[in-house]
């Protein structure tokens, strides 16, 4: 037998998928997808061998080409059935293509149908095809393309990244063949171009098994293995080299070949070191690549966690983007629970049993991971002498874990989470590099934590407020003290999370009077309503009037008598919290409330609730007090927001009273228009605020003299939304967010932030642009010169049914000038 291209070729794919079937028989556990992969692979291998044993068993040419013929059939059949099981659907005709690759199978091999005649002619093969061929194999094809159609279907439906690639290749793999082999019904069919092809597919499916785990096959490769192919490959150029150098100078003996050898040597070494240190870097993107993707692993983790600010959505992120780029299936987040102070599982992956394990604060782990800031390893479990001490439970629990590193997430010193991961898919050791790498995570995680208690509180500000605010809109709405006292109580029920509320007022006599009861559990708690406080009560009231603070009592606190439980109501709650009503010159009474709470992690009167009590307290005691006070908080409430309109006004170059001016001429032109008192009021308060998102906005960019570029108009146009967003949460000023937004729109639709156009925009929002732009046009600016009344006039009309509203336009121009 003559070894030539023809024969390699065959022989060097049938061993790739002779391998590939291996790996797929041994892996475990034989799920349905990876049975039916065995049988695309077997296939596959048998198309390779008949492709080799053509030319090798010349004898029996027809013999192997049926076989060939008939395999290739096989492979595009099963092909089919494996992408019907990986996409889990099924077509219609499914269960027909059995039966037809039966039949197809069996005219091949025991027929002329498909293949006549085959005979080696030299070394190259030569045959005959029946007419038939298209009918019996043509089909095959068909499946085939039809199955890479719905592979790159899925691959466009798939969001999962690593599913994608996985896809990607396998399209690529099945796209090669089909393109190839229809090489075989013409003269070019002599050459085995369409093994070659089954070949280079037979390594893409390697690669995607190696790089993206294929139907989640893991195969581990040990680095120094992978190494030693680049080290193989120069010692074979070496040895060539040497060879050739020898042969070309026969003529030299003895040391003239020990000093050409040793020349040869040497410059191989030079020139091979480049090759070897390139060759090792490929095999690391390759194989390895989580030394190179960690830096950018950790670049998009530290974008990540400056906007996310979702706690259970950044861990869950970290973790699949660490489990990815290292090769670790196991990893989890334990973060501390700021009302128990346990450390709770929050995000996994590969922990799915482990949900219910937790660490309390007293824990040999927590403990060890407070004091030190590098990780802790199984190692150190196993041998330091604070975890000999182990409870067998909290033995267990780590040993469930199965963790190789205990990584300390610290915030200011204090541990507020542990990130735990466990051992590598390649079954190697954790590098120093990979814990540099992790602990950098863990301490991004730490901002992760900080900045979602940040934006937390916050938003529990923000929410605060917005009650806060809700419940004053409630009281100013009626001078009756009743309906007043009914109101806070029902709304401090809903508003701390509590079962009880009551209000008792401070009577001239001393006595204190029960005014108002809210309660979600007892339906009769308004028969209090008008009655005397036990005299045993009246001990706790005038103490804590006198301390002015909030008290909170406990039902098993140990200075309290059994008379002094029942008149506080602790024999039916868990615990109380009284809360003074202090006036500026009197104490009108208490704020009563409680809870019944049954669960030992719940806490009803945290240090924010007790702060929300409070706040609630000032405002029942505002309310109380209406007549006397409602004037004075009015004038708060304006000149808090005149002062925070002027503020701006401070920092552009307007004149001091340009807010105001705007708010009294948008007010007029408003009345003008016969608008309703409530967007009236929206008017006036969006033109006071309407420049508020300038705040965001630099010095330089602001006061700049000439012209801004770019960069500085695209900082500048941010201010409507800026603007927008900061007065959003005030429940009051909801109208006026609008308006502020929108108020840089033109009419023609040029304007921004959003390009609205004529009507789209709000109607106030159009009047503030003719009232802002004639202003804009009288005041000096440090990039232009005041115009008078007059140009400013004849320019707004200039641009009236571009940049403004024609008819807001006329009604300004008449009432300005009367």
């Amino acid at each position: 037998m003559f070894w030539n291209i023809n024969i390699v070729v065959p022989f060097i794919t049938f061993f790739l998928y002779a391998a590939l079937l291996a790996l797929v028989i041994v892996a475990r556990p034989q799920t349905e997808p990876r049975r039916r992969f065995r049988w695309v692979i077997l296939t596959m291998t048998l198309w390779s061998l008949s492709a080799f044993l053509v030319l090798v068993e010349t004898r029996n040419s027809i013999l192997w080409m049926r076989m060939l013929s008939a395999s290739a059939i096989a492979f595009m059949v099963s092909a089919y059935y494996f992408i019907d099981t990986i996409l889990e659907e099924r077509t219609a005709f499914s269960r027909y293509v059995i039966f037809y690759g039966v039949i197809s199978i069996i005219l091949s091999l025991f027929t002329n149908l498909v293949m006549i005649e085959a005979n080696v002619v030299n070394g190259e093969l030569d045959y005959k095809l029946n007419d038939f061929v298209y009918f019996i194999s043509g089909p095959s094809y068909l499946l085939l393309i039809y199955s890479i159609f719905r592979l790159i279907r899925s691959y466009r439906k798939s969001t999962d990244a690593n599913q994608r690639n996985r896809l990607i290749y396998l399209t690529a793999a099945l796209s090669l063949i089909i393109l190839v082999s229809p090489i075989n019904f013409t003269p070019l069919g002599k050459y085995p171009l369409d093994i070659a092809a089954n070949g280079l597919s037979a390594l893409l499916i390697a690669y995607s098994i190696l790089r993206y785990q294929l139907l989640d096959i893991k195969v581990v490769i040990r680095q120094g293995l992978i190494y030693s192919i680049p080290t193989v490959i120069i010692g074979a150029a070496y040895f060539l080299i040497l060879t050739l150098a020898l042969n070309l100078f026969k003529q030299y003996s003895g040391l003239e070949i020990f000093l050409l050898s040793l020349a040869v040597s040497i410059v191989s070494a030079l020139l091979a070191e480049p090759f070897r240190d390139r060759a090792q870097s490929f095999i690391d993107r390759l194989f390895f690549r989580e030394k190179y993707d960690s830096t950018l692993m950790l670049q998009a983790l530290s974008g990540s966690v400056a906007t996310v600010l979702d706690l259970y959505k950044i861990t869950n992120m970290i973790l699949e983007k660490v489990s990815f780029t290292l090769h670790i299936p196991t990893a989890a987040f334990f973060l501390r629970d700021e009302i128990n102070n346990r450390f709770q599982l929050t995000a996994q992956i590969g922990q799915e049993g482990t949900q219910q394990i937790e660490f309390r604060q007293g824990h040999p782990l927590v403990l060890w991971l407070s004091s030190h800031d590098q990780p802790l390893t199984r190692h150190d479990l196993e041998v330091l002498p604070q975890f000999q001490s182990l409870w067998r439970s909290e033995r267990q629990d780590l040993d469930s874990l199965n963790a190789e590193l205990f990584i300390p997430i610290k915030v200011l010193d204090i541990l507020v989470g542990i990130f735990l991961v466990g051992a590598k898919r390649s079954e190697q050791a954790y590098t120093m590099e990979d814990i540099l790498t992790l602990t950098t995570v863990a301490n991004q995680t730490a901002v992760a934590i900080e900045n979602a208690r940040l934006y937390t509180s916050e938003q529990t500000r923000l929410q605060e407020m917005d009650t806060l605010y809700a419940m004053a809109r409630q009281l100013v709405t009626t001078d009756n003290l009743e309906e007043v006292v009914a109101t806070v109580a029902e709304h401090t029920v809903n508003s701390v999370q509590i079962c009880y509320a009551q209000i008792s007022t401070r009577e001239e006599n001393g006595d204190f009077i029960i005014r108002a009861v809210h309660s979600r559990n007892e339906s009769n708690a308004e028969d209090l309503v008008g009655k005397k406080e036990p005299l045993v009560a009246e001990h706790f009231f005038n103490w804590i009037l006198q301390e002015d603070r909030s008290v909170v009592l406990r039902r098993d606190d140990l200075d309290l008598h059994e008379e002094e439980r029942s008149a506080l109501f602790l024999d039916d709650i868990q615990e109380i919290c009284i809360s003074p009503l202090k006036g500026v010159d009197e104490c009108i009474g208490l704020l009563i409330l409680g809870d019944d709470h049954s669960s030992s992690n719940h806490q009803a009167f945290s240090s924010t609730k007790l702060r929300l009590i409070e706040v609630i307290s000032d405002y029942a005691t505002s309310a109380i007090q209406r007549a006397q006070l409602h004037e004075r908080l009015e004038e708060t409430f304006l000149e808090t927001i005149i002062a925070l309109a002027n503020a701006v006004d401070a920092r552009d170059t307007y004149t001091g009273d340009h807010s105001q001016r705007m708010a009294d001429l948008s007010t007029k032109i408003g009345m003008k228009m016969g608008l309703p008192k409530d967007q009236i009021e929206a008017l006036h308060w969006a033109s006071i605020l309407h420049d508020i998102g300038k705040i965001g906005v630099p010095d330089g960019i602001l006061n700049k003299k000439g012209p801004l570029n770019k960069e500085e108009w695209i900082t500048m146009k941010e201010h409507p939304l800026t603007g927008a967003q900061i007065v959003a949460p005030i429940k009051y000023l909801e109208p006026v967010s609008p308006i502020i937004r929108s108020h840089h729109e033109k009419y023609d639709g040029s304007g921004y932030p959003d390009g609205l156009s004529g009507e789209e925009i709000p109607l106030g929002a159009r009047i503030l642009a003719v009232v802002d732009a004639y202003i804009a046009i009288r005041d000096e600016r440090v990039y232009s010169q005041s115009h008078t009344h007059e140009e400013a006039i004849a320019e707004i009309r200039r641009c009236s049914g571009g940049q403004f509203d024609p008819e807001i336009v006329d009604i300004f121009c008449k009432t300005i000038t009367e």
